[in-house]
């Protein structure tokens, strides 16, 4: 039979009898740390086999006194084991063995001594209290362009009240050029280039604009005319107002002496986009 095997039972016996014992051993007086050699004396074991025991007594060491012990243990027959466990007590001998069972960890309840201080959780705790919601007021903010209560947006009051934009920004391209002669600086004098131009654009779309409600304005009043005078009403479709606009843009490019180069550009342009849909050579 084995050593190995001695233990393993003893074990699997110490913790089945552990709790029929307790009661019985409660009953005993409790001997003092002086009488703990006096325990093993009457023992007929061998000094020499229980050398680790009989230093520390009944007491429980460290990790390392626990196997020694159990090694020493390992070494006794069964005869020796039995006079041991009855006179040492079953309840310390299942304590030497298998170890003290440790106690239910009783949670601590961390209280404030003050509310204003922050509350202290134990770092083991995972319970996340559920946060308050703190109400915080809306602040309502309105873009006149897009509220209602505003009022609603008339195109041409608009353009009429914010009229004087345009003459000053006629204004501001002239000083633009008397200051573009005298700059000598060439990122300064490409920048001020670049504001000519887009005040410029700005400008000739405007002015293009004001001709286009011009024209509108002449059809409608046509129109209340032809009501006056009981003749039948004329809408101009999409197709005329096209070919209109482009004799006007031919006779005032004619006037200012324009056309030939306006054309010149305008064949150039058709050919680069023709040459876009001609067969390549590779084919």
């Amino acid at each position: 039979m084995s050593k190995k095997w001695k233990v393993e039972n003893l074990v699997e016996e110490a913790s089945d009898t552990e709790e029929s014992d307790v009661e019985q051993d409660e009953e005993r007086p409790l001997k003092s740390s002086d009488d703990d050699e006096d325990e093993l004396s009457g023992l007929d074991i061998p000094e020499a086999k229980l050398p680790v025991l009989r230093s520390i007594g009944s007491e429980r060491g460290e990790e390392a006194e626990k196997l020694a012990i159990r090694e020493e243990l390992s070494a006794l027959t069964f005869e020796e084991l039995q006079k041991l466990k009855e006179k040492i007590g079953s309840k310390k001998f299942n304590q030497t063995l298998i170890g003290v069972k440790k106690k239910p960890q009783v949670r601590t309840d961390f209280k404030r001594a003050n509310p204003n201080r922050p509350r202290e959780i134990s770092s083991k705790s995972r319970r996340i209290e559920p946060k308050v919601a703190i109400q915080v007021p809306k602040v309502f903010r309105s873009d006149p362009r897009f509220d209602n209560l505003c009022g609603e947006f008339h195109e041409k009051k608009f353009y009429k009240n914010y009229d004087f934009v345009n003459k000053m920004k006629e204004d501001e391209v002239k000083k633009l050029k008397e200051e573009l002669r005298e700059e000598t600086n060439p990122r300064r004098t490409e920048k001020i280039k670049y504001l000519i131009q887009r005040m410029e654009n700005q400008i000739r779309s405007e002015k293009m604009r004001k001709l286009e409600e011009e024209k509108q304005e002449e059809e409608k009043q046509i129109t209340i005319d032809a009501l006056k005078e009981g003749k039948s009403l004329y809408f101009a479709t999409k197709a005329a107002r096209k070919e209109r606009n482009l004799k006007e843009k031919f006779d005032s490019l004619k006037e200012e002496g324009r056309l030939n180069q306006y054309m010149a550009k305008k064949r150039k342009h058709n050919a680069q986009r023709d040459r876009r849909h001609m067969p390549s050579e590779d084919y």
